[in-house]
């Protein structure tokens, strides 16, 4: 993950969210965006409702 720049690693996130990824997956993205201190990203909930 430290490879990751930060700008990356929030795509990576809502990309996940998006391609609906395994939760496990999404979860370790969250915690290191936390604790990066980088705010969780909105979702746009139209990409949510597939």
């Amino acid at each position: 993950m430290k490879k990751l720049n930060d700008q990356l690693l929030i795509d990576s996130y809502l990309k996940a969210i998006e391609l609906d990824l395994e939760k496990k997956f999404i979860l370790v993205l969250e915690e290191e965006l936390k604790r990066r201190g980088l705010p969780l990203p909105p979702i746009d909930q139209k990409d949510k409702s597939n």
